[in-house]
């Protein structure tokens, strides 16, 4: 059977033995909902149908021929009066009718929930289960609206049916056979499948009309209401095919879960791996056989290759989902062998290979502590990465603080140029735009004592202040969340990071780790950073310690960690700079104008 046959097959199959269990266990709201599907869709082509009608009446100067004869006993207003009642009339029946489908809907799903007495399987199971139970039925109401219309086409224009059907049927053998001959051609079928649907739904619109207008010029044609309405309701058809196509890939992307919860025999399985996930995994075979890897070491121009090049790979463990990194030494005769470390990033970590990309071949990004970006390439779909790494390299697995500390030390150095930053600022929020005094009084809701909630109360009244502490702050690039695999260490002890995936612009301090004894590590890193960056040197120790402090409570107000931010609190107060006495006489001033203002 040809591929695409073989899948509606399964499809409907699978469709009928859900359909089955509806009608078993709640088969009154199931024919509720097939009954209000399609009085739901017989309003709504109505309600767009009669105000045709309406046009073509005031357009006209009596009654058309073409409309029916016992109309014409009426006056034209009246008829346009009622038309248009009828239209507003057949709306509200539409409304009222989805309104009703999808209580009935929920009612009917929630009922077979019931009957297969299982625990929840997923937190959004009802909705699934709603969805999937109004889908299904509207199919079947769809299947028998097809069966009344294609009755009615063989009865008022037989030509306008089999032009429907035989493109129907010609467009999807066209489709079976292309993906049967061409596996790639499958694959993309399957990843365009909603898209090509809306365009394969509009092209049979547009054919339908051309032949009509053929039918009309070339030959006898039909009657002029009959060719309004075969338009109309084809076009009515067609868009409900489509919707039913799309409902049937998302019933079958949510298979494992509707079985798991409308079947008893049933439980909640691992969905079968993407092809294209798939298809990333397949290049660990790399390590058995590199040769693949050739052609791409030509086009970055890596080394003039010969005949005589070998070379080995050998998968390393990234500490990062979905991104595959492999240890390539290359060696050519009468050269120093290379070192080379090759990423590979699965679809769903395209952004982090442009941000990686984009970082590291700045100026800014060619001064951080990386291995040097030899290229960025493509290979079967996923992009890849190539770095240059230096003899003897071993991972830095120990001593997390540290490394922690001397890899912000190392950004820190680093001043971002201006066109990067102009970039970043275009499209990211800095620390002191994310902070708002609206995160104050959720904290105060949950402040254990009133020493709390004054100290919340002081930062609220000085606000303003803490935000242009950190406004005043110089930028760094920061690289959280590098595993510890790609964190490498040369022989010299020089700290390298291999993943830049997740880098921000931060004012200096955030992104550092407090804990026990921290504010001498971070005045260590400090003196160590202002060594190569003279713009360090001018800034205080205690913005310093602001701006940690202010990246630490974020955290901790985002992970709903509340106790933590109230506890940073006094910290961040004890950091700010004290306000300015005002003088008696000042103070008088002030106190003068605030009574003229409040008493005018």
């Amino acid at each position: 059977m040809i591929w695409l046959y073989r899948l509606a097959s399964r499809q409907l199959y699978w469709s009928a033995a859900v359909l089955r269990k509806f009608f078993r266990f709640v088969p009154l709201p199931t024919l509720s909902v097939v009954a209000l599907t399609l009085v739901s869709q017989f309003s709504k082509l109505l309600a767009f149908f009669l105000p045709l009608k309406v046009i073509i009446l005031i357009g006209s100067t009596g009654i058309p021929r073409y409309f029916p004869p016992s109309w014409a006993a009426y006056d034209r207003d009246v008829l346009v009066i009622a038309l248009s009642l009828a239209t507003l009339v057949f709306y509200c029946t539409y409304l009222l009718a989805e309104r009703l489908l999808e209580g009935m809907a929920e009612k009917g799903a929630a009922g077979i929930v019931v009957r297969s007495r299982k625990l929840v399987l997923f937190s959004n199971q009802d909705e699934v289960a709603s969805q999937a139970y109004r889908k299904l039925a509207a199919g079947l109401a769809t299947g028998v609206l097809t069966g009344l219309l294609g009755v009615l086409f063989a009865v008022l224009y037989p030509a306008f049916l089999s032009v429907m059907v035989a493109y129907v049927l010609g467009v999807s053998l066209v489709l079976s056979l292309a993906a049967q001959r061409q596996p790639k051609w499958r694959t993309k079928l399957q990843e365009n499948a909603n898209s090509l649907v809306g365009l394969l739904s509009g092209a049979g619109f547009l054919l339908l009309f051309a032949f009509m207008v053929l039918d009309f010029l070339l030959w006898e044609g039909v009657g002029f209401m009959v060719a309004i309405i075969s338009l109309l309701l084809s076009r009515q058809l067609l868009g409900r095919l489509e919707i039913v196509i799309k409902d049937a890939l998302w019933l079958h992307s949510k298979r494992l879960q509707i079985n798991a919860i409308f079947f008893t025999g049933h439980r909640l399985e691992k969905a079968p791996e993407n092809p294209r996930h798939r298809k990333l995994w397949e290049l660990l075979t790399l390590g058995e056989r590199p040769e693949p890897l050739m052609p791409l070491l030509e086009r970055l121009g890596v080394e003039p290759l010969t005949a005589d090049s070998t070379l080995s790979c050998h998968w390393r463990q990234s500490g990062l989902t979905d991104i595959l990194a492999f240890d390539v030494a290359l060696r050519v005769p009468g050269r120093e062998p290379q070192a080379l470390l090759l990423k590979v990033f699965g679809s769903r970590h395209r952004k982090a290979a442009l941000n990686e990309a984009d970082l590291l071949a700045s100026t800014a990004g060619r001064a951080l502590p990386a291995p040097e970006l030899l290229g960025v390439e493509q290979m079967d779909g996923f992009d890849v990465h190539l770095f240059r790494l230096r003899p003897g390299m071993s991972d830095g697995r120990e001593g997390s603080v540290r490394r922690s500390t001397e890899r912000l030390a190392r950004c820190w150095q680093v001043e971002p140029g201006r066109h990067l930053v102009a970039r970043y600022r275009r499209s990211h929020p800095f620390l002191h735009q994310r902070l708002s005094s609206r995160m104050l009084p959720r904290l105060a809701a949950v402040a254990a004592d009133p020493a709390q909630r004054d100290a919340i109360d002081q930062l609220s009244r000085r606000f303003d202040a803490l935000l242009a502490e950190l406004n005043a702050l110089p930028l760094a690039v920061i690289n959280p969340g590098v595993p510890r695999e790609l964190t490498l260490v040369a022989d010299t002890g020089e700290l390298l990071l291999a993943h830049w995936g997740s880098w921000a612009l931060e004012p200096i301090g955030a992104d550092f780790p407090i804990g026990k004894g921290w504010e001498g590590r971070l005045r260590r890193v400090v003196a160590v950073a202002a060594e190569q960056r003279e713009a360090l040197r001018a800034v205080p120790l205690e913005r310093l310690r602001l701006c940690a402090c202010c990246s630490a409570f974020e955290t901790a107000y985002n992970k709903q960690k509340y106790a933590d931010a109230i506890a940073l609190i006094p910290d961040m107060l004890s950091c700010l700079p004290q306000p300015v006495p005002l003088i008696e006489e000042e103070r008088d001033q002030a106190e003068a104008l605030s009574s003229k203002v409040k008493n005018p």
